[in-house]
C-alpha cells in the first residue's frame, strides 16, 4: 500500500518570513532542516507581498512554502491566522508550531503529533508590550491557550532553561519529549571580527518596542558618557514605526535583518535592555540581536534576569548586566569599559555565542526532538 504522508515536517509560525526573526530565524533554520533530507512544508503569514528572490530560495531547496497574508492585528486577526493553520496542514509526520496559536491551531488539526516551540511567556509578553484594558480582559483567554498548548502537545521546545520551572509551576502537564535551543545565530554569515573598532560606538540594532527599557537603557549610556567619548547608533528597520529611542542617539540609520552582520563589527558593544518589570516572560526571552552582537565578537549590555544571560555572561565575561540601582549603573559602565580594553573580550564573545547560539546546534537538537516524538526520523 503507497504511503500517504507527502511530508516529513511541517513547519509552521505566525511571522512574516520577510523580516525580522523570520529572515533571522525561521529561514536559515527550515533551510537546514531541508539539508538533512526531509521533506519540509514551510507554512507563514506575510505582511508584505514575499520577494520572487524569496520564493526561488525555498524553492530550489525543494521547501513548499505556503504563505498567507498577516491580516488584521488583535483577537479577530489572531482568530483567522488560528483557522487558517488548522485548515492549510497537509499530510505530514511532524509539526514544528512555533508559539502558541500555531500550536493550539495544530493540534486542532489533527494531522499529525506537534513539537510546541515556545517562544515567549506569549500571554504575558503580549500584555506587557500592549498594556491596555482589552490585553488584560483576555489575559485568562491567552492563557488557555498555553495551557492547551501543554497539555496537548506531544514536544517541547524552550528558548531558556529559566522558563521551564516556570512553565511547570502554572500547567498541570507538559510535554514528555523536551529540549532547550537558545536563538541560534548562523556563525557562518555572523563572523567574528578580533580588531575592536578605535572610536567606541554603541549599537542599539532592530526592533524596540515597549518590552525594551529605553529609559534605562538612556542612563546607562549617560553614566558611560562620564567615563569616554561615545557614540551611538540606532540601525532602524525599515517596518519599525518608531524613528528615534531618544537615548541620545547620535544617528538613526536603516538597516534590513541581511546588513546586520557586516554591519555590528563595525560597533564596540549592543545594548539590550528589557524592562525589569516584564515578571516571569523575562525568563523566556531571548533577544535575537544579542546572540548576533556576541557571535562578532562584541559584548553585550543587558538586564538582570532575561533569560539565561545572567549565568551565560558570567560564564564568559561577556557582557554586562543592569539591575537599575544607581550604583550598579556606575559599576557597569566601568565594567564596560574594562571589557572594551580586554583583547580577549571579542574572542570570549565568540565562544559564548558557538557553545550556546549556534544554529547548527540547534539544528541538530530539533532533529533530535523529532526523532523522540515520532521516532520518524
Amino acid at each position: 500500500m503507497p504511503n500517504k504522508t507527502q511530508y516529513d515536517l511541517t513547519y509552521v509560525t505566525i511571522d512574516s518570513i520577510s523580516e525580522g526573526v523570520g529572515s533571522s530565524q525561521i529561514k536559515p533554520l527550515v533551510a537546514r532542516l531541508s539539508n538533512t533530507g526531509l521533506k519540509v512544508h514551510l507554512i507563514s503569514f506575510e505582511k508584505l507581498k514575499p520577494s520572487s528572490d524569496s520564493i526561488n530560495f525555498f524553492d530550489q531547496l525543494g521547501i513548499d512554502w505556503s504563505f498567507e497574508s498577516f491580516g488584521a492585528n488583535g483577537i479577530f486577526g489572531g482568530g483567522e491566522r488560528l483557522n487558517k493553520i488548522r485548515t492549510g496542514i497537509e499530510a505530514t509526520k511532524l509539526i514544528h508550531a512555533r508559539s502558541d496559536i500555531p500550536a493550539v491551531a495544530a493540534i486542532l488539526s489533527g494531522s499529525a503529533p506537534v513539537l510546541w516551540d515556545v517562544r515567549s511567556l506569549w500571554s504575558d509578553q503580549k500584555v506587557m508590550i500592549q498594556d491596555n484594558l482589552l490585553n488584560r480582559g483576555l489575559y485568562r483567554a491567552y492563557r488557555q491557550l498555553e495551557s492547551f498548548a501543554a497539555r496537548k502537545s506531544v514536544g517541547m521546545s524552550t528558548l531558556t532553561n529559566a522558563v521551564v520551572p516556570i512553565l511547570e509551576q502554572r500547567n498541570k502537564t507538559l510535554p514528555k519529549f523536551r529540549t532547550v535551543v537558545p536563538t541560534a545565530v548562523d556563525l557562518q554569515h555572523f563572523k567574528v571580527i578580533s580588531l575592536m573598532p578605535k572610536k567606541i560606538q554603541a549599537l542599539f540594532s532592530g526592533t524596540y518596542n515597549d518590552y525594551y527599557d529605553l529609559d534605562l537603557s538612556g542612563l546607562f549610556i549617560n553614566e558611560l558618557r562620564k567615563l569616554i567619548l561615545l557614540e551611538v547608533n540606532w540601525a532602524r528597520p525599515l517596518e519599525s514605526s518608531r524613528k528615534t529611542l531618544g537615548v541620545s542617539e547620535n544617528s538613526v540609520l536603516v538597516a534590513n535583518q541581511a546588513e546586520m552582520a557586516q554591519l555590528i563589527p563595525n560597533y564596540s558593544f549592543g545594548i539590550s535592555i528589557c524592562k525589569l518589570n516584564a515578571g516571569v516572560s523575562l525568563t523566556a526571552a531571548v533577544p535575537t540581536k544579542i546572540g548576533e552582537f556576541l557571535a562578532c565578537g562584541r559584548p553585550v549590555v543587558v538586564n538582570k534576569g532575561l533569560g539565561d544571560m545572567d549565568e551565560m555572561l558570567a560564564e564568559f565575561d561577556a557582557g554586562v548586566i543592569i539591575d537599575g540601582n544607581p550604583q550598579n549603573l556606575q559599576e557597569g559602565a566601568l565594567k564596560l569599559v574594562d571589557l572594551l580594553a580586554d583583547p580577549e573580550t571579542p574572542e570570549r564573545c565568540r565562544g559564548l555565542a558557538e557553545k550556546y547560539f549556534s544554529i547548527d546546534i540547534g539544528t541538530r537538537k530539533y532533529l533530535s526532538l523529532y526523532g523522540e516524538i515520532g521516532n520518524v526520523f
